[in-house]
C-alpha cells in the first residue's frame, strides 16, 4: 500500500526541464548575432505563437546574445535549457547607455510579464504601516492603493496606457506621480511577514489604540481589554491627551526613520538592569526585540536615504542620429527619475536642458510619502548604480552640500557637457 504522502505530492521530486535543443536552430541563431550592434540595449527572446519567453539587458548586445547560442560543455540551469528549446525568433532595440538599459528593461518586464523572467515581475503592491489620519492615529498594515481621485490627468493617461498593455518605447523613463491614501505611510516592506514582525515589534513600545471607531472622550468610561494589558494608552477615557497622544506617534515615526527614540533608551537600561538581577532570560527577550527593531528601522532607513541623497542629474550618450550624436539626461529627485531627455549637443538644446533641471531641482515641498512599488524598484536600480558610478563627471549631485555656491545649476551643466565632450573623443579614438 503506498504512503498517504505521495496522495499530496510530498515526496515528488521536480526534475529539471528535460528538451531537445535543436542543433540547426543554434546554428541559424548564432549566424543572426554577428549582424547584432555593438552597443548597449535590451533584447527579446519569443517562442512559439509569438510568447515572450525572456527579456533581458546587455552592456554589449552582440557579445551578450551570443553568450546564449555558444557551444559549451559546461552544464546550464534548467531556464536556458528550456529557452534554447522554445525559442523561435530574437529581437534587440539599442539604446545609449547600460543606464537606460537597466531602467527599460524593469519596465518591459512589469508591463509584458515574460515567461522566463522573475526579477521585477511581480507587479502587486508593496505592504505599507499606516498611521491614520484622525486626532488620535492607529497603527495597521494596508496594501497601499493609490485613491483615483488624488491623480492628476498625466498620472491617470499613463497607467491608463500601462493597464492596456501599450509599449513603454514611446514614453519617457520617467517614474509618475501617484496619489496617496489619507494618512503617513511608514514602509515599503518587501513581503507581509516582514510588516507584521515590525508591527509586532513596535506595538509592544508605542501603546497607540487598536479600536477602529472614532473616540469619543469620556473621562468616567471604562478602559477596554488592551488597555488593561498596558497595550493601549487609554485615550478614550481621557488618561492621555491629544498633545501626549501626538508625541508618542512623533517618537514611533522618528524611530523607523532614524532608529532612535526615548523608548528605546529606556528598554535598554532595563534590559541592562535585568542582567544586573541576573534575570538573563528577560534581558534576552529584550535584547531580541532590540534586534528586532533595529532590524526594521535599518530597512526603512534605506529607502529614507535613497529619498534624501539621490538627488542627481546623470549624462549618458543617446542614439546616434543623422544629424549626430544625443546625450540623455536622467533627471533624478527623491531616488527615482522624474525627467528623463534625450537631446542634441547645440547651445540651444542645452539651454533647454538647463530649464528642465532648474524646474524639476528648484525648491519645493515634497508632501507625498507614498511610494509605489514600480517606483521603489527603480530607486533601488539607481541607488546601486550611483553607489559605482557616483564620482563620475557624468553624475552632477544636486543635494545641498554639493551646491557649493549660487552659481550651481551652471556648473552642472558645465560639468556634464565636458563629461559627454569627453565620453564623445573617447568613442571616436576606439572607432579610429
Amino acid at each position: 500500500m503506498p504512503s498517504p504522502l505521495h496522495a499530496f505530492g510530498s515526496t515528488h521530486i521536480k526534475s529539471p526541464f528535460e528538451g531537445r535543443i535543436d542543433g540547426r536552430k543554434r546554428k541559424r541563431f548564432q549566424l543572426q548575432t554577428r549582424s547584432l550592434p555593438k552597443c548597449p540595449g535590451v533584447y527579446f527572446f519569443y517562442g512559439q505563437n509569438e510568447r515572450l519567453l525572456y527579456v533581458g539587458k546587455a552592456k554589449c548586445l552582440r557579445e551578450r546574445v551570443r553568450s546564449y547560442f555558444a557551444d559549451t560543455s559546461q552544464p546550464r540551469p534548467a531556464k536556458i535549457k528550456r529557452l534554447l528549446v522554445e525559442i523561435e525568433r530574437m529581437e534587440v532595440q539599442a539604446v545609449g547607455s547600460e543606464l537606460e538599459a537597466l531602467l527599460l528593461e524593469r519596465r518591459l518586464i512589469a508591463e509584458r510579464q515574460p515567461i522566463l523572467n522573475r526579477q521585477h515581475k511581480r507587479f502587486d503592491v508593496y505592504p505599507y504601516l499606516l498611521l491614520s489620519d484622525e486626532a488620535f492615529p492607529r497603527l495597521t498594515i494596508t496594501r497601499a492603493e493609490p485613491v483615483e481621485g488624488e491623480q492628476d490627468s498625466e498620472t491617470r493617461a499613463i497607467l491608463r496606457e500601462a493597464a492596456e498593455g501599450m509599449k513603454r518605447d514611446s514614453r519617457p523613463l520617467e517614474t509618475p506621480r501617484v496619489g496617496e491614501v489619507s494618512g503617513r505611510y511608514l514602509g515599503p516592506f518587501t513581503t507581509p511577514r516582514h510588516a507584521y514582525w515590525a508591527l509586532e515589534a513596535v506595538v509592544k513600545l508605542f501603546p497607540l489604540r487598536l479600536c477602529e471607531d472614532a473616540i469619543e472622550v469620556d473621562p468616567n468610561g471604562r478602559g477596554c481589554f488592551y488597555r488593561e494589558l498596558g497595550r493601549c494608552c487609554g485615550p478614550c477615557i481621557g488618561q492621555t491627551s491629544r498633545e501626549d497622544y501626538q508625541r508618542i506617534c512623533d517618537d514611533l515615526v522618528q524611530l523607523l526613520q532614524t532608529g532612535r527614540a526615548p523608548q528605546i533608551d529606556h528598554l535598554k537600561a532595563r534590559m541592562e538592569r535585568m542582567a544586573d538581577e541576573w534575570r538573563f532570560e528577560d534581558a534576552q527577550r529584550i535584547k531580541l526585540e532590540l534586534e528586532a527593531i533595529e532590524l526594521v528601522a535599518a530597512r526603512l532607513r534605506r529607502l529614507e536615504r535613497m529619498r534624501e541623497l539621490n538627488n542627481a542629474v546623470i549624462a549618458q550618450p543617446g542614439l546616434a542620429t543623422d544629424e549626430g550624436p544625443t546625450t540623455a539626461l536622467f533627471l533624478v529627485r527623491g531616488g527615482a527619475v522624474r525627467r528623463h531627455l534625450v537631446f542634441g549637443n547645440s547651445p540651444d538644446e542645452w539651454n533647454r536642458a538647463r530649464a528642465a533641471i532648474k524646474e524639476v531641482f528648484e525648491p519645493h515641498e515634497d508632501t507625498a510619502h507614498y511610494t509605489a512599488k514600480t517606483e521603489l524598484d527603480e530607486m533601488m536600480i539607481l541607488d546601486r548604480w550611483l553607489r559605482s558610478h557616483g564620482g563620475e563627471a557624468c553624475v552632477a549631485w544636486m543635494n545641498a552640500e554639493h551646491k557649493i555656491n549660487r552659481q550651481w545649476l551652471s556648473n552642472a551643466v558645465r560639468q556634464l557637457k565636458n563629461a559627454m565632450s569627453a565620453t564623445e573623443c573617447a568613442t571616436e579614438f576606439r572607432a579610429a
